[in-house]
């Protein structure tokens, strides 16, 4: 029969290995064999995805926060974005408010200033940044 997960459990960190099985599948879903590997503190979960040009983290910071703004948000995202890879949604840190979304290279349709700028232009965004992930 397929298999639709697959799982281990690891007495240690010591013995933490990505099967390559795993690997494997990834890589051949992948154009380019790059696999981006995302840790959310929150979920407390790690993530992979293929991926087939550079990632960017695009974190902003709003506030205060209303459902109004979140789709203005989503909104905006979709006007340089054709697809989001990841996204932790909506998070709240002590009394503010984050969204975090990797995004490929090339599914971007504007560059990276044109991205901050339209996201700045909300009034409740606080904070933009956008930052290439590190390959390893």
């Amino acid at each position: 029969m397929e298999e639709l997960t697959h799982s281990v459990i690891y007495r240690s960190s010591e013995q933490i290995k990505i099967d390559d099985k795993v690997l494997s599948a990834l890589s051949k879903m992948s154009e380019s064999n790059s696999i981006l590997s995302i840790y959310s503190m929150n979920a407390r979960a790690l993530y992979f995805f293929p991926v087939a040009s550079d990632v960017f983290k695009l974190s902003i910071q709003i506030f205060p926060l209303t459902p109004e703004i979140v789709a203005k948000i989503m909104h905006k995202i979709s006007e340089f974005a054709t697809k989001v890879v990841y996204s932790t949604g909506l998070c709240l840190v002590e009394n503010r408010c984050f969204w975090e979304g990797f995004l490929q290279e090339k599914n971007l349709t504007k560059d990276l200033d044109e991205i901050k700028d339209i996201l700045q232009s909300i009034a409740e965004v606080k904070d933009v940044t956008m930052d290439k992930v590190h390959e390893h």
